[in-house]
């Protein structure tokens, strides 16, 4: 008997097909058509940070955050300051992971 794909294996397949910058809309339509494997476009999001994570040798599950401490943050700093590289980053992947309309709520509710 045939080993039965996993869902995993579907997200490598896919983004060997379309590249590592695919969007899970994208490949959703292709991972059914093909493979037969019904995703939601969480899952394969998740499956693909996982993945790309570990092709670059980093562990899949992301490091705890700590808080930072007093001397880290700068109360006097202006909201014009420059935002540092690491973070647009991180932001940038955040994105990709969560998609911009929850990080719109989130920003907001910081806002208020």
């Amino acid at each position: 008997m045939a080993k039965k794909l996993t869902k995993q294996e579907a997200v490598r397949r896919a983004l060997q097909h379309f590249g590592n910058d695919a969007k899970p809309a994208q490949m959703k339509p292709w991972i059914k058509q093909e493979l037969s494997i019904e995703m939601s476009t969480d899952h394969i999001s998740t499956a693909k940070g996982s993945i790309l994570k570990a092709q670059k040798g980093k562990p899949a599950k992301a490091a705890p955050q700590t808080a930072p401490t007093k001397k880290e943050v700068s109360t006097s700093a202006p909201r014009t300051a420059s935002i540092p590289l690491d973070d647009i980053l991180y932001i940038k992947a955040l994105v990709g992971r969560v998609g911009p309309e929850p990080l719109h709520t989130l920003i907001d509710a910081f806002a208020k």
